[in-house]
């Protein structure tokens, strides 16, 4: 979901689980706070019912292979990934909690899963809608860990690597179909050693029935893009119709 979805996990530090930087926020009022929160509620409620299931981006990915036109840097790949809500309680992780695992090929064998981790949904004190990225440092023991969902109850926070100002400030559309949102601007950063540079996530989802679409690409100062697809179109997960878990 991330920033990568599929990447940011490889490269953060731990952080706590709800932290919320209160230095750069502008004053809010009572009265705005609570509009704000009634809406991230709304959300929440959708963000419950539609993001469950097996997606993949293979039409769009499809495409981009097909046509010649499409430069290199700006083709889609294939990526396939799983969302089965957590449906028991995680003391120690506050918030609406989705296990979230990518595997090259959408299937749940071992040896082709590439990332395990937690999507947290949670509404701040000025009543924003958040999506934190909690990525497990050992992914070899928490692989399929979907299947045994008790093993969930006793997670800590010091099993995953997560960064608070990589969150996603997710609001509800006029429509009502459609929660989206970027991260704060310039805020998601690393220090890359191959590259010898520091990396800032350029990144932003947006979340429909059956739909999950992110950009997950790290840009250097100047914009340009260093890692990820450098196409203005995010990558288009579509949930299939056989979506069992």
């Amino acid at each position: 979901m991330r920033a990568a979805l599929f990447f940011v996990g490889l490269v953060l530090c731990a952080g706590p689980a709800l932290a919320v930087d209160q230095s750069t926020r502008p004053a809010v009022t009572p009265a705005a706070a609570g509009r704000a929160r009634g809406d991230a509620e709304k959300a929440l409620v959708l963000i419950q019912q539609w993001v469950v299931g097996r997606y993949d981006n293979s039409d769009q990915s499809s495409r981009d292979i097909a046509n010649p036109a499409v430069p290199d840097d700006e083709k889609h790949r294939l990526m396939h990934q799983l969302f089965v809500p957590v449906t028991v309680a995680v003391p120690a992780i506050p918030g609406y909690l989705v296990f979230q695992q990518s595997s090259m090929d959408g299937t749940d064998d071992p040896e082709v899963i590439t990332r395990v981790g937690l999507l947290q949904f949670f509404i701040d004190d000025l009543g924003q809608l958040r999506q934190r990225e909690l990525n497990f440092k050992d992914i070899s023991a928490f692989k399929n860990v979907h299947r045994s969902p008790e093993r969930l109850r006793a997670l800590t926070l010091d099993q995953f690597r997560v960064d608070p100002a990589c969150d996603f400030l997710l609001g509800l559309a006029p429509s009502g179909r459609e929660v989206s949102g970027p991260m704060q601007a310039g805020a998601c950063r690393f220090f890359s050693k191959g590259l010898n540079k520091e990396l800032i996530a350029d990144d932003a989802v947006t979340i429909r029935p059956g739909e999950y679409w992110f950009l997950g690409r790290f840009v250097d100062d100047e914009g340009r893009v260093m890692w990820g697809n450098a196409s203005k179109e995010p990558v288009k997960l579509a949930r299939r119709p056989s979506a069992g878990q």
